[in-house]
């Protein structure tokens, strides 16, 4: 009987032994650190992602179309000289900012290639002047209709951007020229002011 006993006691103090043993073991993997070296090699997958995101982020907006048109959105964001109908534009690649007036009142070289969707309507002329033969960008801020007029004819357009996700930008459209005297017509806008820039394309 005493043996017997004896040979419980023990026993419980096993169990109790291994009873602390579990919990210290439970409680040390709670306060374990991040080993550095585990911790290094984290650190590139994470700049890989940032970079990812960061890749996706540029592809959107104003830079997700056939040719990017976040450079001159911040040109649009500049301070911007002012012309009316009919004036010359001062140069390429500098945008202005156009007075329109209401259309019916603007004598154009040559009707616009799309009749005026917005009441009222506002519209301009713009004169580039001689240029050589080359293909020119013409994008603006708002909505409107954008021709160019050569040689009293109109332009075909050769490539066309517009998106709905670049704040500040409306569209960007390309002719191709012979070379001759263009003109900028802008027709059934639907303010009574535009930003505009006309470049020769890259």
């Amino acid at each position: 009987m005493r043996a017997c006993l004896i040979a419980r006691r023990v026993n419980f103090r096993n169990r109790a032994r291994g009873k602390q043993h579990t919990a210290s073991s439970v409680g040390d993997s709670k306060v374990i650190p991040r080993s550095p070296g585990r911790l290094a090699a984290t650190l590139p997958w994470l700049v890989v992602g940032l970079g990812v995101g960061n890749a996706l982020a540029a592809g959107s907006g104003c830079d997700a179309g056939k040719w990017p048109l976040s450079p001159i959105q911040t040109r649009f964001n500049g301070p911007l000289p002012a012309l009316a109908s009919g004036d010359a534009l001062p140069a390429l690649g500098a945008p202005v900012l156009v007075n329109l007036s209401a259309q019916s009142d603007v004598v154009f070289p040559h009707p616009p290639g799309r009749a005026a969707k917005a009441n009222p309507a506002y519209a301009a002329m713009v004169k580039l002047g001689a240029e050589p033969a080359a293909t020119y960008q013409v994008t603006v801020s708002g909505g409107a209709w954008i021709d160019v007029v050569e040689n009293g004819e109109l332009v075909r357009q050769s490539g066309y951007v517009r998106r709905t996700d670049c704040p500040g930008v409306d569209k960007s459209v390309r002719f191709k020229t012979d070379g001759g005297p263009l003109t900028i017509q802008i027709s059934g806008a639907y303010a009574k002011t535009i930003k505009l820039e006309a470049a020769r394309a890259e």
